[in-house]
């Protein structure tokens, strides 16, 4: 069987996915949640484009419940979703005042410029694109030929490719693909004992407000016994709260990485931060590190062995709202690559020990607002 193994983020694991569309033979599959209209998205554009020509079969799955983070961040031009509904535009301002400061400018680029590259993937016979409905899709997955698929926590965008921390992981063989196709359908229940697995939340195939991966990725966290090292991009959910606490407490080196800045969410990830800090007095067993730049990547090790790594967050809306795909792997130097790329941030972070300084009316307004969406959207 065949081992997984890391792409990286950013140029390394954007290089990887365009070759592989480059060499596509006869399918290929996307799952995106945010696409951006800028030299990244464009990029990829062009190459799906050239893989149509040459009669490659190309399905996109690209959620609209995406366009208001599109119309608000990054260059603020979706690749797909040029009409900005008033809804969105109200919410796209919110964010664009919360974290952008009242940037003029900023807003008045949010008008959508036209793209013919995307007037052309939409019309070629060879191309499917799923796009005008909130399907709360928010995995990162690339299938090709029904034989590879790439997984991770990278949008396609700019910020993506130059500024923000992200993995992405590949798997070979068409075994695993078919796994992942059942897995998301329903038809199989998630199984550690097949040493390669996928943790799943489909809206489709699993009951409202339920969510089977959350109690599999809190049992990984709980079953560990020497070390954590995680990398994370949204915190506030309390049951993983609870759950690294009750880790440092058993004696586990907990290292967590995050982000110092976040594009959403930021109060509330410092504000766990302190939280994990106050409940556990700091011990020399828990490290946190809090990184300069946006922490994208969503990735859990456990006794540098088992592995969990895809697009789901230490959030609610991961758990019962979005639809969400991760890898988990027993494999210990797959283990070992997630480590060192997690790791390796620490360098350019602070490690943070005393209170954790964060603005507490806005952590507030932000768990409230995961809360309702988390139960309008469940």
């Amino acid at each position: 069987m065949s081992k997984p193994r890391v792409l990286g983020g950013g140029e390394d694991a954007f290089r990887a996915i365009l070759q592989h569309i480059e060499n596509a033979q006869s399918r290929v599959e996307m799952h995106a949640f945010l696409w951006h209209d800028d030299e990244t998205g464009n990029r990829l554009g062009k190459a799906v484009l050239r893989a149509a020509e040459r009669g490659v079969k190309v399905l996109i799955h690209k959620d609209r419940v995406a366009a208001v983070y599109e119309h608000s961040g990054g260059n603020n031009q979706s690749f797909f979703h040029k009409r900005i509904r008033a809804v969105e535009r109200f919410q796209a301002w919110c964010l664009a005042v919360g974290y952008n400061g009242k940037d003029r400018e900023r807003r008045q680029r949010a008008r959508q410029r036209p793209n013919p590259l995307v007037v052309d993937l939409l019309a070629h016979p060879n191309i499917t694109v799923d796009h005008t409905r909130k399907r709360f899709d928010h995995s990162k997955l690339f299938i090709f030929d029904d034989s590879l698929l790439i997984l991770g926590s990278m949008g396609i965008g700019d910020n993506h490719y130059n500024e923000w921390i992200d993995i992405m992981v590949a798997v070979d063989g068409a075994e695993h693909v078919t796994r992942l196709r059942q897995r998301m359908a329903g038809e199989v229940e998630f199984d550690r004992s097949r040493g390669i697995d996928f943790l799943v939340h489909s809206r489709r195939a699993h009951a409202r407000r339920t969510c089977p991966m959350l109690q599999e990725r809190l049992a990984i966290i709980d079953d560990a016994r020497r070390s954590l090292v995680i990398e994370m991009a949204y915190l506030g959910d309390k049951r993983y709260t609870n759950a690294l606490v009750r880790a440092v407490e058993r004696g586990v080196d907990v290292t967590l990485v995050t982000g110092e800045t976040a594009n959403v969410l930021q109060s509330l990830n410092l504000a766990t931060c302190d939280e994990l800090l106050a409940r556990t007095g700091a011990p020399d067993n828990l490290t946190i590190v809090l990184h300069p730049k946006v922490v994208h990547a969503k990735l859990v090790v456990a006794d540098e062995l088992h592995s969990d790594v895809g697009s789901a967050n230490f959030t609610r809306l991961s758990h019962g709202v979005y639809d969400e795909v991760n890898l988990y792997a027993d494999d210990a130097d797959f283990a070992r690559e997630l480590r060192d790329h997690a790791l390796s941030h620490c360098a350019d972070g602070e490690v943070v020990k005393g209170q954790v300084s964060y603005r507490k009316l806005a952590s507030r307004l932000e768990r409230a607002t995961v809360a309702f969406q988390a139960r309008n959207g469940g």
